[in-house]
């Protein structure tokens, strides 16, 4: 299957928006277990251990509107078919201990929640628009960002 486009991003998100709400930026990122664990699963049987490490990663697509921060966990990097759905109000999550940082290849999202952590790295090379949009989330849902 071809890796998701911005237009096929954007149509994931279509049933999950309300009405009169538009989505404002969109990124698609993983998150991946640990690296040590990674590394020893691979060192164990390198074949299962990819497939391991392939099955343990979890895929997602993350937009904003303006009212809201929607989380649509996904099948895969070419299936935006949905297994999950978090959402948070702007005002909600602002509040929420938030960590975001930018390097030279991922964005990184961290929401410390009780009841709805999220944590993914969002990779620059994945679409021209991965990076821009992942900052963007990022800088609006830090407190007193620009939602």
């Amino acid at each position: 299957m071809a890796k998701l486009n911005d237009e096929r991003i954007q149509a994931a998100f279509q049933p999950y928006l309300n009405e009169g709400e538009t989505l404002r930026y969109w990124a698609f990122g993983v998150k991946q277990p640990n690296m040590f664990l990674l590394i020893f699963l691979i060192a164990l049987a390198v074949l299962p251990g990819i497939i391991a490490v392939f099955l343990l990663t979890k895929n997602y697509l993350i937009g904003l509107t303006d009212k809201r921060f929607l989380v649509l966990q996904i099948k895969g990097p070419g299936n935006a078919g949905v297994k999950q759905i978090m959402e948070y109000n702007l005002d909600e999550v602002r509040r929420m201990p938030i960590k975001t940082s930018t390097g030279g290849l991922f964005t990184h999202i961290r929401i410390e929640d009780a009841t709805r952590p999220f944590v993914a790295k969002f990779h620059r090379a994945f679409s021209k628009n991965n990076r821009p949009h992942a900052m963007a989330i990022s800088e609006a849902l830090a407190p007193g960002g620009a939602g």
